[in-house]
């Protein structure tokens, strides 16, 4: 178990170079609360190898580990369109993005126990991501606004805005690129950023479905599947 970030990241490239898929994106979660000020960081990062579309009307699938954790969580998703060479402000950061949706990311591994060894064990489980899938466009000038409501099997279990999760999902793309040019991570034209989850992290079994509203106009949905590999 590693117990540096540095160490932690170290061993997540090793595990993008073994596994050999080209990365989509990227997630970014949460540092625990109690090791934000020892850390110096509030936010950890993950790879992508997994990306799909949610048809209009229908469920997707949301692959997860049996027998290890899986959870589902709304969040907004950001396809960065150009990489800076210093972090950007802000108001810059919007002019790196082409497209905004609304999505989820799939929070799973096979380790059961790997939320008790944040963060140093969900970095090194390469963010414990298993995919994203990526709904309807969100307007730019509003997104983050937005009151998103989850429900898992028709049950509420959280409700949020995307600019009160720290500071918001142009945040999360500050973090990105200040990985980025510490070397710590590579972005890349094209990949998709899940900006951290809005509504809280939602454990959820196989056959269980998840549902998000952004606002009264969008309504995205899933269904947890059990994982088999990627072929």
């Amino acid at each position: 178990m590693p117990k540096t970030l540095d160490a932690a990241y170290a061993i997540q490239q090793q595990m993008i170079a073994a596994l050999g898929l080209p990365v989509l994106g990227w997630k970014v979660g949460r540092i625990p609360v109690p090791l934000i000020v020892s850390l110096g960081a509030e936010r950890l990062a993950g790879p992508v190898f997994r990306c799909a579309e949610i048809a209009d009307g229908a469920l997707a699938e949301a692959s997860v580990f049996i027998g290890g954790a899986g959870a589902i969580e709304a969040e907004v998703m950001l396809r960065l369109d150009r990489v800076p060479d210093h972090i950007p402000s802000p108001e810059e950061a919007r002019n790196l993005v082409s497209e905004i949706r609304a999505g989820f990311e799939i929070a799973s591994s096979p380790a059961p126990d790997v939320h008790d060894h944040a963060p140093f064990g969900i970095i090194a489980d390469i963010g414990i991501n298993n995919g994203i899938l990526l709904g309807p466009a969100l307007d730019a000038a509003s997104f983050d606004r937005l009151e998103v409501y989850t429900a898992i099997e028709g049950a509420s279990v959280g409700t949020g805005r995307a600019c009160d999760v720290l500071d918001g999902p142009w945040g999360s793309l500050r973090f990105l690129v200040d990985l980025h040019l510490r070397g710590v991570i590579a972005l890349a034209p094209g990949q998709w950023i899940s900006a951290g989850a809005i509504t809280g992290v939602h454990p959820i079994l196989p056959g269980q479905c998840a549902t998000a509203s952004f606002g009264p106009a969008i309504h995205i949905g899933c269904t947890a599947v059990p994982e088999t590999g990627i072929s």
